[in-house]
C-alpha cells in the first residue's frame, strides 16, 4: 500500500487486476469479482492537458481528503454566457428575461460548457440528475499517440481513476431508461468493460460494438488495425430498450412482390421449431392440401388475414404478406457488427469541408464521424431527449444530436471548444449540409447557451505563463500570495528558502510558482461569489444564481 502522504495514498494494493471481495484475493469463480487498482479510492487531481502530464500525479483519498475533495466537487460560479442562433451570438446579462429551465425544472436550452469535465459534470448534477437519456463519450484511449490535445498518455491505473471518476458522477446523471456509450480501442477495451461493469452493474450490459474506423488498411506490423469497440450500457436495463433502425437499401430490396398495398416479402406460416397449431387447409389457387402441425398461428388467423388479402398463396404452402411501409415504421434490430456507419477517412473530410481546409485535416485529429454519431443516438433516444458528452472535441456528438432534434450538453475544457466546437454548431445553425444532414433532411435552426466555469487559480496559471522576465513574474507571485488558493503546505519563507527560490532561472520560477497553487481552486466556488476580492460581476452572479435555481448547496455524496 502507498505511503500515508498527503496526494498519494490509498488502501488498494500495487497490483491491477481481477479481485473477488468474498474470497479475500484475485481473480477467481466468485461471482462478485471486481477490478482493483492502485487509487481506486481516490479522486485525480488536476487538469488533463498535456502540461499536467509534466507534473506528479497527485491523488485525494476519499475518506482521507474528503474536505478537499467536497471544495473540488462544490458548485461554481458561471461565466462568459452567450447565445447563439439564427442570428449570432451575443452576450446574455443580467437584465435579460432568460431561463435555462423551465418551471417543472426541465431543460431549455443546449448547453455547450467550457471547464474541466469532472467538475462540470458534479456542477450539472444540481439540475439534471436522473435527467439524461444519452451519455456519449470518446476519452483518452491512453495510447500516447491519439493526437489528442488533453492528456492521452496517463500510467494504466491513473487512466482507471481517470475513468471511474467521471464514469460514478455520469451514472447519477442518466435517467433510468437511459444508456452510456462509451468509444474505445483494444489497449483499454477490456478492463473498461470490468470497470463499467462494477460502477452501472453487469446486468445493466447491453453489448458491446465493433465499429470499422477505417477504410484503409495499411500492410504494416503484423496485425491491421481496423476496429474501435462502442460499449453500450443501460442504467436500468429492466427499464430500457434500444430502438430499432431504418431498413437500408439491401434490406429494402427484399420486399419483391407487390400488391394495392404496396411492396411486400413473405413469411412464414408453418416453422419446424417455433409452429404450436395443427390444422390443415386448401390453397385456393391449386386445391393442394396443406397439412401441419407446425403452423405459426391459428386457422382462424389465417383464415382472417387471407380474407384481408395479407396472405400470399405459393404451390406449396401460404404465407404472411410482410410489407415494406409496416417493416420501414418498425425498423430493424442493430447488429453488433457496424461496417457502414462513417470511418476515419470520412470524419476528416467533414471537417475538411466544414472549414474550408484545403489538403490535410489540421484542425482536429481523429473526430468522430456524424454517421456513428447518428447510429448510437438513433438506437438510445428519441427527440427531445437529451444527450450529453462530456469529451466533446470537435463536437461530432452536438452536431448530430443538434440536426436529429435531441437536446444536447456538450463539456469541453481545451480552447478548442470555442474555435471549434462552437464555430460548427453555429454552422450546424445555419444549415450546413456536410456529414448527415441531407439523410435527416437538416435544414438549419435552433439555438444553444455557451458558458464556462468561472476560473480562479487558473487565472494565476495563465498570468504565470505570459510573462517574459523576473518583474513581471514577481508581480504575479505577490498576487497569488494576497488573493490566490495555494497548496496547504505553503510556507513563504520556507518555501523560497528550500526551494532556492530567488536563485531560479525564469522558466524553473514559473514552474515552481504553478506548481504551490491548488489545483482543486482553479475555478470559483459558488460558495465564493460574493466575496468581493473574487470580482465577480452582478451579471455572473444573477445568472448563476439562475442557472442553479435552490440547488446550488446540494450535498456532494455520489
Amino acid at each position: 500500500m502507498s505511503s500515508f502522504n498527503k496526494g498519494s495514498y490509498t488502501e488498494y494494493g500495487n497490483k491491477i487486476g481481477l479481485y473477488s471481495n468474498s474470497q479475500q484475493g484475485f481473480i477467481s469463480s466468485s461471482p462478485d469479482v471486481i477490478l482493483n487498482f492502485p487509487y481506486k479510492d481516490c479522486v485525480l487531481e488536476g487538469g488533463m492537458t498535456k502540461e499536467d502530464a509534466k507534473r506528479d500525479e497527485r491523488f485525494l483519498n476519499i475518506k482521507i481528503d474528503k474536505s478537499d475533495i467536497d471544495t473540488l466537487f462544490d458548485p461554481k460560479v458561471l461565466t462568459d454566457f452567450k447565445y447563439v442562433d439564427g442570428n449570432g451570438e451575443r452576450p446574455i446579462t443580467a437584465g435579460d428575461n432568460f431561463e435555462f429551465f423551465d418551471e417543472s425544472g426541465e431543460l431549455k436550452q443546449n448547453l455547450l460548457i467550457k471547464g474541466n469535465n469532472l467538475i462540470a459534470l458534479h456542477t450539472l448534477k444540481q439540475k439534471l440528475a436522473g435527467k439524461i437519456k444519452l451519455i456519449y463519450i470518446d476519452p483518452p484511449y491512453n495510447t500516447g499517440n491519439d493526437g489528442f490535445k488533453y492528456n492521452d498518455s496517463f500510467n494504466h491505473s491513473t487512466w482507471l481513476t481517470f475513468m471511474l471518476n467521471r464514469l460514478r458522477i455520469a451514472s447519477l446523471l442518466l435517467r433510468d431508461d437511459g444508456f452510456i456509450v462509451v468509444s474505445i480501442d483494444d489497449n483499454e477495451q477490456a478492463y473498461l468493460k470490468v470497470l463499467m461493469d462494477e460502477i452501472f452493474n453487469r446486468e445493466n450490459f447491453v453489448d458491446v460494438v465493433v465499429w470499422r474506423r477505417t477504410n484503409n488498411q495499411a500492410n504494416i506490423g503484423e496485425i491491421a488495425r481496423l476496429k474501435d469497440y462502442v460499449l453500450i450500457y443501460s442504467k436500468d436495463r429492466t427499464k430500457s430498450k434500444l430502438n430499432r433502425i431504418p431498413l437500408s437499401e439491401e434490406a429494402s430490396a427484399r420486399y419483391v412482390y407487390e400488391d394495392s398495398r404496396g411492396r411486400y416479402r413473405c413469411g412464414n406460416c408453418i416453422d419446424p421449431k417455433r409452429g404450436r397449431f395443427s390444422y390443415e387447409v386448401a390453397n385456393p389457387l391449386s386445391g393442394y392440401i396443406v397439412k401441419s402441425d407446425r403452423w405459426m398461428i391459428s386457422k382462424d388467423k389465417l383464415m382472417d388475414l387471407d380474407h384481408d388479402g395479407r396472405i400470399h398463396w405459393s404451390r406449396q404452402q401460404p404465407r404472411t404478406k410482410i410489407y415494406l411501409s409496416d417493416s420501414q415504421n418498425k425498423g430493424s434490430i442493430v447488429s453488433d457488427l457496424w461496417i457502414n456507419v462513417g470511418s476515419n477517412q470520412e470524419s476528416d473530410k467533414e471537417i475538411r469541408d466544414l472549414f474550408e481546409i484545403q489538403g490535410a485535416n489540421t484542425v482536429f485529429s481523429n473526430p468522430k464521424p456524424e454517421k456513428l454519431m447518428e447510429r448510437i443516438i438513433q438506437i438510445c433516444t428519441n427527440e427531445n431527449d437529451i444527450v450529453l458528452d462530456y469529451h466533446l472535441g470537435s463536437g461530432t456528438t452536438a452536431a448530430a444530436a443538434h440536426k436529429m432534434g435531441r437536446r444536447w450538453i456538450g463539456i469541453e475544457q481545451m480552447d478548442y471548444v470555442e474555435t471549434i466546437a462552437k464555430e460548427r454548431l453555429k454552422k450546424v445553425i445555419a444549415g450546413e449540409q456536410g456529414g448527415i444532414s441531407k439523410s435527416v433532411n437538416w435544414q438549419g435552426g435552433g439555438s444553444f447557451v455557451y458558458m464556462e466555469l468561472k476560473i480562479y487559480n487558473q487565472e494565476y496559471v495563465d498570468q504565470i505563463n505570459a510573462v517574459t522576465n523576473m518583474t513581471e513574474l514577481e508581480k504575479v507571485y505577490k498576487r497569488m500570495y494576497q488573493n490566490a488558493f495555494l497548496k496547504f503546505w505553503f510556507d513563504k519563507k520556507t518555501f523560497e528558502r528550500d526551494e532556492g527560490f530567488r536563485s531560479m532561472d525564469l522558466d524553473t520560477r514559473k514552474q515552481a510558482l504553478i506548481n504551490i497553487l491548488d489545483e482543486n481552486q482553479l475555478y470559483l466556488n459558488y460558495a465564493d461569489m460574493d466575496d468581493a476580492k473574487y470580482h465577480v460581476t452582478d451579471d455572473e452572479k444573477v445568472l448563476t444564481r439562475r442557472f442553479y435555481g435552490d440547488d446550488a448547496n446540494g450535498d456532494n455524496n455520489d
